[in-house]
């Protein structure tokens, strides 16, 4: 908790500084800061600061020895380091070199000052995995291929290098085997891990919802202690669950525990409450039985009543008292204050009494008085000294004759005593019987000779069986006493856990205690000297767990103590509220731990600590409601986003929104899951869509594929069938406009590319045909067709046998030998009108159909040759 709270502060003071600037104020020649830098060499956080470090340490020894724990992405500066303090003093790095104890450390030195800046792990360092994967199989020295097979993590690389090295180089092939066994026993170690992580929270949350609450704090801080064990493997996800199912076994076992406890004080507070009514009634018992003369000091009594109030208020706290129960004792209390009340009247007005009693003719009236103040109760007998002033005024003559004359109704209340007593003698009821008996016998008393005669037979009789009944549960009981007598010299012989033990001193007493007691001193002496030997060496330890709940009270205090510090000096205006949250957790955590307590002087501890954790869940419930607000309104607008249009933009706003999600801080668990799970609910909506949309997508593209295959199917047909050219233009147009998925498969791509272009080649054959045919007819017939287009014909209108060789030129259809010359100048001229722009560009087709409507209106009737040529000529073209 305290070295918690003080990183907390640390990383707030330190804040400004960086983590150079820090390492940069050490001092090497201090051996502290030595210390530290080569800590920091090993162990700081990132490779700048172990780089710093590094590049600090001036001990070439010290430096080897954070070489062989430094990772390989760091070797290449220690040995760079090293190298830099050879070039400063060699002669002092190899002074070292020879000063080192183990000649692999002398070995690796020599190797580190060879290979300088360009050692294999430099070269690899910071080389990405596929370079590696390349430097092991194709490096050029071993070492190389070593030192990149050491940085492979991969499995499926080191797979590929295992292969590679088969047979051309056993030291990488037995270093990738090695590493692979190790990766893969780290997986499975890794998944052995995760198994006992998921069946710790099975067990844990188990443990919160079972019945059998048999060891249930030990069966508890043994879950607790194996998941210590395994908590750094453990996911964020699976210690929540884990620390949610520990806190309701917290729970549980602080609700089982209050339960014992409540149990334990109940008991106590009835034997308490039974210890004081019993009290009570044998102090009234004997105040009414005894000689007032000889009672109890009135100081004395007054004490007695005013503990057992006391003891009574205590017993009774928090409890509920049975009715009869709460009767008996405000009945008993209730005489007993009367009766301290009369004696502290008949004190007070003592020295008036008997001054008004002693007086030879006492005033009447004022001795009257003076009985009336007193007004002692009937229920006690009277002291002398009433008694007397009773004389002196003649109240006691008149009492006698009263009683004399109410004979009669003190007979009744007699009979009805003894039959009471019979009854209670029937019934074997010892107490009751006794009480009844002593009751019979005072107004026995009260009766003359001649009203009592008839009923002292039977009271005598009935007394002798109160004394038979009180003999015989004494011996009734006996042995039983002397069973436990027994037991608790055998349990004070016993080495036993402590709690059990004065547990079980507890029950004993409480079954002598049931048994009412024993009229046997010496039995009575005997258990309880038994009973003070078997608690003898519970006392140490009780006294410990004093002192340790005295101690754990002080760490509770020393708690507060940290929460009020933290309190006072945190910058809540910046505070890192994670932190916050887990200072929070672990303060209630360590509470928890420090037990138990001493229950009154943990209740003022109690206080200041529920006081301090409300005035630090205050800003953290706060600052949990604007992030759960937050995470509320990424909700919200992810739903937004379901049915937003186009689809990639809704799909870009969820992972906007899910960067975002992650960015928010501190939630109360239970919410941030609620808030989670309708957020994971609308985004999967989101991408269900994207899902949906593929499905689409790929059902399009079957369907076009399908298409695809008939279009080809029904192509090859049309042109095996030697189609017309308007069907065959049809197809053309059918497969240029025809959809090609990109999942269409290369095969069927390569068809469809095919057929387009072959039905592409039978149009255009086809089209030449019709054309040639055409012009074959003009050339013949040396007039133009009505459907022919129409030409601008050149003036003046070239020779036949200009126009030939043109033709064959437009065509590529060879010219005769004697036309060579005339086919050259017709291609210069060509040339030259293509390059200066004065010819009009035109294509194959429009050339040929100028060439023949030039022909066909020659003046001139061309040779036969000519003819042939020309129809030669478009033959070639044509084919």
């Amino acid at each position: 908790m305290a070295a918690l709270i003080k990183q907390f502060f640390k990383s707030r003071r330190n804040k400004g500084d960086s983590a150079g600037a820090v390492i940069e104020r050490l001092d090497p020649t201090r051996d502290s800061d030595l210390r530290a830098l080569k800590h920091l060499a090993t162990d700081a956080d990132s490779n700048e600061e172990r780089q710093a470090a590094i590049a600090r340490l001036p001990d070439p020894a010290m430096l080897i020895d954070v070489y062989r724990q430094a990772p390989a992405n760091l070797r290449g500066v220690i040995t760079q380091r090293i190298n830099d303090l050879a070039s400063r003093d060699r002669q002092s790095v190899l002074d070292t070199e020879r000063k080192l104890d183990h000649p692999e450390e002398r070995d690796l030195l020599r190797q580190l000052l060879a290979s300088g800046e360009e050692g294999p792990e430099s070269i690899v360092a910071e080389a990405d995995s596929a370079e590696l994967r390349r430097y092991a199989t194709e490096g050029q020295t071993a070492a190389l291929r070593r030192a990149a097979t050491e940085r492979v993590e991969s499995e499926s690389d080191l797979q590929a290098i295992q292969k590679a090295a088969k047979g051309r180089d056993k030291g990488v092939y037995q270093l990738a085997k090695r590493k692979l066994q190790a990766l893969r026993s780290e997986q499975e170690r890794q998944a052995r891990t995760q198994a006992t992580i998921d069946e710790l929270i099975r067990q844990a949350k188990a443990h919160a919802d079972t019945q059998d609450t048999t060891l249930y704090g030990p069966q508890l801080e043994k879950l607790r202690q194996e998941w210590q064990n395994c908590r750094e493997q453990a996911s964020v996800d699976q210690e929540t669950r884990f620390l949610n199912a520990l806190d309701a076994c917290y729970q549980r076992q602080k609700s089982l525990e209050e339960e014992a406890r409540q149990g334990q004080e109940a008991e106590g507070k009835k034997a308490e409450r039974n210890a004081t009514l019993q009290l009570l009634r044998e102090t009234m018992d004997e105040l009414q039985s005894s000689d007032p003369n000889q009672a109890a000091s009135l100081s004395s009594l007054d004490a007695l009543q005013k503990t057992q109030e006391n003891r009574w208020l205590e017993a009774t706290r928090d409890t509920e008292v049975d009715r009869a129960e709460q009767k008996d004792y405000q009945s008993l209390m209730l005489g007993l204050r009367g009766y301290i009340a009369a004696r502290q009247r008949l004190e007070q007005s003592e020295p008036t009494l008997r001054e008004l009693t002693e007086a030879e003719t006492p005033d009447s009236d004022q001795l009257r008085q003076q009985l009336t103040t007193i007004d002692w109760p009937s229920d006690f007998p009277e002291p002398s000294l009433l008694h007397q002033a009773r004389e002196r005024l003649g109240e006691a003559r008149l009492a006698r004759q009263a009683a004399a004359s109410d004979q009669k109704a003190q007979q009744r209340a007699l009979d009805d005593a003894l039959e009471q007593l019979e009854r209670a003698l029937e019934d074997n009821l010892l107490r009751e019987s006794r009480q009844l008996h002593r009751k019979a016998k005072q107004l026995f008393d009260s009766l003359d000779h001649h009203h009592g005669a008839s009923r002292q037979a039977r009271l005598t009789r009935l007394g002798r069986q109160v004394q038979e009944l009180r003999d015989w549960q004494g011996f009734a009981t006996r042995p039983k006493q002397e069973e436990l007598c027994d037991a608790m010299e055998y349990l004070a012989e016993q080495h036993m856990e402590p709690e059990a033990k004065a547990t079980r001193i507890q029950e004993l007493q409480q079954e002598w205690r049931a048994l009412g007691g024993s009229s046997n001193q010496a039995l009575w002496h005997r258990f309880k000297e038994a009973a003070d030997r078997a608690f003898a060496p519970c006392q140490d330890y009780f006294a410990a767990k004093s002192e340790l709940k005295m101690t754990n009270v002080r760490t509770r205090e020393a708690i507060c103590d940290q929460l009020a510090t933290f309190i006072d000096e945190a910058d809540w205006d910046q505070v890192d509220w994670k932190s916050v949250e887990r200072i929070h957790r672990v303060a209630r955590q360590e509470w928890r731990d420090a037990w138990p307590v001493d229950f009154r002087a943990n209740r003022p501890v109690q206080k200041r600590f529920d006081r301090l954790l409300k005035t630090i869940g205050k800003p953290l419930d706060e600052e949990r409601a604007r992030n759960e607000a937050a995470k509320a309104d990424i909700v919200s607008r992810a739903e937004a986003l379901i049915g937003h249009e186009p689809l990639g933009d809704a799909m870009a706003g969820a992972k906007a929104l899910q960067r975002e999600w992650e960015q928010i801080g501190i939630t109360r668990h239970r919410e941030d899951r609620r808030l989670w799970k309708a957020f994971r609910a609308a985004c999967d909506a989101i991408f269900a869509r994207r899902e949906e949309a593929k499905a689409e997508q790929a059902s399009r593209d079957r369907d076009a594929i399908n298409t695809l295959e008939t279009l080809l199917a029904e192509s090859r047909q049309t042109r095996n069938n030697d189609p017309e050219e308007s069907a065959l233009r049809d197809l053309a147009k059918r497969l240029r406009s025809a959809t090609v998925p990109k999942s269409t498969p290369s095969m069927l791509r390569s068809e469809v590319d095919a057929e387009r272009e072959m039905v592409q080649r039978q149009l255009d054959k086809s089209h030449r045909s019709g054309l040639v045919a055409r012009w074959k007819r003009e050339i013949q017939e040396g007039t133009r067709d009505e459907q022919s287009p129409d030409v601008a014909l050149p003036d003046p209108i070239p020779e036949p046998t200009i126009i030939a060789v043109r033709l064959e030129i437009a065509t590529g259809a060879p010219s005769p030998e004697h036309d060579q010359n005339i086919r050259m100048a017709q291609q210069v001229e060509r040339l030259a009108a293509g390059m200066s722009g004065s010819s009009e560009q035109t294509n194959e087709e429009q050339e040929l159909e100028r060439l023949i409507a030039c022909w066909c209106a020659a003046d001139e009737t061309p040779a036969t040759e000519l003819q042939q040529r020309l129809m030669a000529a478009l033959d070639y073209w044509a084919t």
